[in-house]
């Protein structure tokens, strides 16, 4: 990207693609440093020292901090229609690129004469001094453009709004004018450059010539269409603002950052916070539509929603399932390589579970049972669907707290040795989707009730029946690898 002003006859590179060259500078040599530090004799040489500080801030720096003030003055004028200052841009960019190097490139030269990480004085004669010197002006200087393009940013920031056009003569499609709502109408599109090619379709979206002129339902939506040929297939309702979302996203920063220095009652707190916030949040999403078919352009009407395999919901689940799945192998594969570790499987002092026949004929019932609660979704049969779900509840945590008995009673001890601990994991893990299935079903169960799980909203339903089956599936391979693999291994 260059700016079309000239100056002394040549196209000047315009603030965002200097800040970006510069990333691919920084970050490329924070890359090569990586590969060195991979080298394990060099490694010994170098860890725990300031090369090792260097390494990282030209990772993180470069990496995060030069594309985020790239993005800065690319995407300003979206906020109220004006730039950042291309003068003060290229005086910051320098003074952060320059700053930040002469700031970092010394800590790999002292962390290579010796100086250690964490330390905040030394002894003289050491011959950091000058380094250290060198990297503390450096920061100063970094620290100035930092601020100086953020004085910038608070100076666009708070003049008067106005159409924010296409700026930087750009291709893309975020150029288009749009409000919160976003574009007028959703655009068709021939080309990859479609703002090149058609001069005039930044005129024709805001009238509203293209698809979805207008609000079907009236809130945020959008047109679903097919992978390959992008056939539009149905029309879907998008969450629109609240508070929900937002204290959901906090409890659980909260939860995962206060469990990092160990405050366990304030994490859980967060995260039963944020549990509550994301069950308010779906709580309204899964709605029935005002009619069946929407019109989204003249004389074309599609589908309202779709269920199944056609809505997106549905294949979310699928990927959050591929990805609890391979957390669920890691813990299988830390037994089995464990297992296959030992002399003799179990090892002295921990014995196999008696059973297991029973729980795991009770995890096929909830299983089976969670399908009989979508055959009696089909049929409108919502007594039959209460009675479904709370049998498979029933089952379901029953399977778990019989399995989780019998190893108990076997003595199972997770500290004594390492293949009790990979048993533990596999019991945590599946008692863990215990509280989750608790969740779902009591939240299928409270949907039902209260009349707003219907043919035509049934996500809520379909969604916790692949978590079910989900769920069982690991916890009946989990039961068979604990139980099973050392009579496979023949010991």
């Amino acid at each position: 990207m260059c700016d079309r002003a000239f100056w002394k006859g040549r196209v000047r590179m315009a603030v965002p693609s200097l800040f970006l060259l510069g990333f691919h500078f920084i970050f490329v040599l924070g890359g090569l440093t990586g590969v060195m530090l991979a080298v394990l004799p060099f490694d010994w040489q170098a860890h725990d020292s300031y090369f090792v500080v260097a390494h990282l801030h030209y990772v993180l720096v470069g990496g995060l901090v030069f594309p985020l003030f790239a993005a800065l003055y690319y995407w300003a004028p979206l906020y109220n229609g004006h730039r950042l200052s291309e003068r003060i841009g290229r005086w910051g960019c320098g003074l952060m690129f320059g700053g930040f190097n002469l700031a970092f490139f010394p800590l790999h030269i002292v962390g290579l004469a010796g100086m250690p990480r964490r330390v905040y004085t030394y002894a003289e004669g050491l011959d950091w001094t000058l380094w250290n010197a060198l990297s503390t002006a450096g920061a100063y200087v970094f620290a100035t453009g930092v601020l100086l393009c953020l004085a910038d940013l608070v100076r666009t920031l708070v003049r008067p709004r106005r159409e924010h056009g296409d700026p930087w003569k750009a291709d893309s499609l975020e150029w288009l004018p749009q409000g919160d709502y976003g574009v007028r109408s959703i655009p068709q599109v021939a080309s990859r450059e479609p703002l090149w090619e058609q001069p005039a379709l930044p005129a024709e979206v805001a009238a509203g010539r293209h698809w979805l002129p207008g609000t079907v339902f009236g809130g945020r939506e959008t047109l679903v269409t097919s992978p390959v040929r992008a056939h539009v297939t149905h029309l879907l309702r998008l969450p629109g603002d609240g508070w929900a979302p937002f204290v959901a996203a906090a409890g659980t920063a909260g939860f995962f950052l206060l469990l990092t220095v160990a405050w366990i009652v304030p994490a859980f707190i967060a995260g039963g916070i944020s549990l509550g916030a994301m069950l308010s949040w779906l709580w309204g999403s899964d709605r029935p539509p005002p009619r069946d078919m929407a019109a989204i352009c003249a004389g074309v009407s599609v589908p309202a929603t779709a269920s199944g395999r056609a809505s997106h919901s549905w294949w979310a689940m699928v990927i959050l399932l591929a990805v609890d799945s391979t957390v669920f192998a890691s813990f299988g594969f830390a037994h089995i390589h464990v297992s296959m570790a030992l002399d003799v499987c179990p090892p002295p002092g921990a014995r196999l579970p008696e059973g297991g026949l029973w729980a795991a004929a009770l995890l096929g019932l909830a299983s089976a049972l969670m399908a009989w609660a979508v055959h009696s979704m089909k049929h409108a049969r919502q007594r039959a669907l209460r009675l479904a779900v709370v049998l498979a509840l029933a089952s379901a945590l029953g399977a778990m707290a019989l399995d989780w008995g019998m190893h108990l009673q076997a003595g199972l001890s997770p500290r004594a040795n390492a293949w009790s601990a990979t048993v533990a994991a596999l019991l945590a893990w599946q008692c863990f989707h215990g509280l989750v299935l608790l969740v779902m079903g009591s939240y299928v169960l409270a949907r039902s009730w209260t009349g707003k799980l219907r043919q035509d909203a049934r996500a809520t339903l379909d969604n916790t029946a692949l978590m079910w089956h989900g769920a069982v599936a690991q916890s009946l391979i989990g039961m068979a690898l604990v139980r099973w693999l050392p009579s496979w291994m023949g010991t």
